[in-house]
């Protein structure tokens, strides 16, 4: 088993091709108003599967970039609301990391207890899947980073309010880079995988107080773990 944060992880393979549509978009390869290829055309050209696509798009829509139309097909926003914090947060600069960790501390436990009261039957059994998914692959040694950014993404999708959701997609990939950076930490990646299970047991129990208590303890030590690499 390698240890913890010995090479850098690659990148979950929905944030590549999200990053490669959005990027397609912003210059301008299909223009406003314009139908985008299929779901089975983009993953034939991407080489990936299906499921990463959509789970792109489904992002894209969050911020603005397409619309989905069920039946109909996706297509390129009308006016293209793109804001300035995506793009700010692909920064490293400026103590970013610190700065996310501290927005995270702010902003996930109440998703917690949002999740706990509004997410569905189907969305907290998907949770409790990803964190039992996490532990396995730490176990087996494989890369877990696809598994513990869908973890924290469902929960903020399950708390259903579309603005924060928003937030979050909008640093995913300084989300990634902070988890890359911690998990070199001893022990990080170990009491994350304890501490997603933990959430997800008091999700599925619909315990909004206790979700929330428990991810402000895992953004604690998120948190603490950031400050400890910076002060390395």
């Amino acid at each position: 088993m390698q240890a913890e944060g010995e090479q850098r992880r690659p990148r979950p393979v929905f944030s590549v091709v999200y990053a490669d549509l959005e990027q397609r978009i912003k210059r301008g390869e299909w223009a406003a108003g314009t139908k985008l290829p299929s779901i089975s055309r983009l993953a034939r050209e991407l080489c990936v599967g299906a499921g990463s696509v959509r789970e792109a798009l489904r992002a894209l829509e969050t911020i603005g970039l397409v619309r989905i139309e069920h039946g109909s097909g996706v297509f390129v926003a009308d006016a293209l609301a793109i804001g300035d914090l995506p793009s700010f947060f692909q920064s490293r600069d400026s103590g970013l990391l610190l700065a996310l960790a501290e927005t995270r501390r702010i902003i996930e436990p109440d998703l917690a207890a949002l999740a706990a009261e509004r997410g569905s039957d189907q969305e907290l059994r998907e949770i409790d899947t990803l964190a039992r998914q996490m532990d396995h692959e730490v176990r087996q040694g494989n890369d877990f980073t696809d598994s513990d950014v869908q973890f924290h993404r469902s929960i903020a999708r399950a708390a259903h309010n579309p603005v924060l959701f928003r937030m979050m997609e909008s640093v995913n990939d300084l989300f990634i880079e902070t988890r890359t950076l911690t998990s070199r930490r001893p022990g990080m990646t170990a009491r994350a995988v304890s501490y997603h299970l933990l959430i997800a047991e008091a999700l599925s129990a619909r315990n909004s107080s206790q979700a929330r208590l428990l991810m402000l303890a895992h953004m604690n030590d998120s948190l603490s773990g950031v400050l400890a690499v910076m002060n390395e």
